[in-house]
């Protein structure tokens, strides 16, 4: 009984604590709170189109242009671009095109909401939600990346909640197209931003389910240095990616020439420096390889500490993929990514302690070290610790994954079960989609009976030939978030 009425102290006490934070705080994380029921998307023509082509419907939507329309085994792939405020307190002003998909099987099916972190996944692979139900997805990309950049890059407007207001209003206008239950869904960053949508809009959708969702808390998190150094995987892979790293930077004279060889490629160093650049595409390498290529579980067919020159700078340039993450033109592209981990949503902790004799730029690698540049990035602690509150003790109806062998399970968001959300953690897993699926018995027939339940629709296990298609997706989406 005692321990009843603490849990129930303490969420009472969280509770409190969400409600003076959100009115208390102020700033971006609180902004628009008191329109959260009111909505901004542009009301519907008032025209009867229910028996139109949906492709009639959709162009009946103000705001919104279908870009493509092509015919997909199961369901109709729409490319289109919806018409979104720069800032949602000012409706009125400035606007932007925003980059969306469209999966169509049928009015009547579950919609799935797939919101991106970054730029979007323009090929027709649906997410494992989308597949197991059966069901619709409409896919958002992230505002400032990829085609749904504003002409004016003012980067006050790269908020957690302006990216919520977008999600908001495409539901508002996508809605009464599609009657069946909503849920959202997302992965890695696309995750953080499912459970915040849900956070500022919390009648959306029905349910969410995320994988691998991100969490820091401040700009460097030290879980995942802990996690990466001490837990993931075993500790004879864990030594030998440690005996990589400490080969690289102890010749690293022998290996920077290699820079060299991107300039042929068109890709420049002015902003960090080849010397930085390279520091911090090995500090990286530990992280990167658990978070995509952990699904193997082993280190088999890494180099050996005493290779060649070349085929140790070949293995971390492919992992950590140098030129498209610290060139200027990789850095200028990522510049929102760094902007929103800079204000908002922090940066994972690469874990440097036992390599700091031989770094030459100890602690540098945080978001504030990168672009977007003479922007000013104040921190606001309180945006992660209100999602990860309300995430703990309120968020229901919700389905985190993880994968046991990801460095984002060392910063896993939390849950109450008795809230009906879940979270798990599957083994030997990088907590991708098509994990849900993976999982042993009776533990997989749980969550999909609860995602059925959310969905108010069956699941559909794949068996045989099906099962191998939709693995092949699931690799194929992968390699195409990896590739981005």
């Amino acid at each position: 009984m005692r321990s009843r009425q603490i849990r129930s102290g303490a969420r009472f006490a969280v509770g409190g604590l969400l409600v003076a934070w959100l009115f208390a705080c102020g700033g971006s994380t609180t902004e628009g709170l008191e329109s959260l029921e009111q909505g901004t998307a542009p009301a519907p023509v008032a025209v009867d189109l229910s028996s139109a082509d949906i492709r009639t419907r959709l162009e009946s939507i103000p705001g919104l242009t279908v870009l493509s329309d092509v015919e997909v085994s199961g369901f109709r792939f729409f490319t289109m671009d919806y018409e979104q405020p720069v800032d949602h307190l000012r409706p009125w002003g400035t606007r932007f095109q925003q980059r969306v998909t469209l999966m169509h099987r049928s009015t009547s099916a579950p919609m799935v909401l797939d919101t991106e972190g970054t730029a979007i996944f323009e090929e027709p692979i649906p997410a494992e939600p989308t597949d197991l139900l059966q069901g619709n997805q409409l896919t958002v990309e992230h505002r400032f990346y990829g085609a749904s950049k504003p002409a004016d890059m003012d980067w006050r407007k790269l908020t957690v909640w302006q990216a919520a207001a977008d999600a908001h209003r495409l539901v508002e206008a996508f809605k009464p197209l599609y009657g069946g239950r909503w849920l959202s869904t997302g992965v890695f960053k696309g995750g953080t931003a499912a459970l915040a949508h849900r956070f500022f809009f919390p009648n959306d959708v029905h349910a969410t389910v995320t994988y691998s969702a991100q969490h820091n808390r401040g700009l460097h998190d030290a879980r995942h240095g802990r996690f990466l150094l001490t837990k993931v995987g075993d500790a004879a892979c864990r030594q030998q990616l440690a005996s990589l790293q400490y080969a690289a930077l102890t010749r690293r004279d022998e290996l920077l020439p290699f820079m060299d060889g991107y300039d042929a490629q068109g890709f420049t160093f002015n902003t960090l420096g080849k010397d930085r650049a390279f520091e911090f595409a090995v500090i990286e390498v530990p992280f990167i390889f658990w978070q995509y290529y952990g699904m193997a579980g082993t280190c088999d067919g890494l180099p050996s500490p005493e290779a060649s020159a070349e085929e140790l700078f070949a293995f971390f340039s492919y992992v950590s993929t140098l030129e498209f993450t610290f060139s200027d033109q990789a850095l200028e592209e990522s510049a929102p990514l760094y902007y929103q981990g800079a204000t908002q949503l922090g940066g994972p902790g690469y874990p440097e302690v036992h390599l700091r004799p031989l770094l030459r730029y100890a602690g540098e690698h945080v978001p504030t070290r990168f672009p977007p540049t003479g922007v000013r990035k104040p921190y606001e602690p309180w945006t992660a610790g209100l999602l990860e509150a309300w995430t703990r003790f309120e968020a229901k109806r919700v389905l985190l994954i993880y994968g046991g062998l990801s460095p984002w399970t060392a910063s896993a968001f939390n849950v109450t079960p008795s809230n009906d959300a879940y979270r798990v953690i599957a083994d030997d897993s990088i907590g991708f989609f098509g994990t849900l699926g993976a999982l042993p018995e009776p533990q997989r027939g749980f969550l999909l009976g609860r995602l059925s339940e959310w969905a108010d629709a069956p699941v559909h296990l794949p068996t045989g030939l099906e099962a191998l298609r939709r693995g092949e997706a699931s690799d194929a989406r992968m390699k195409a978030w990896r590739a981005r």
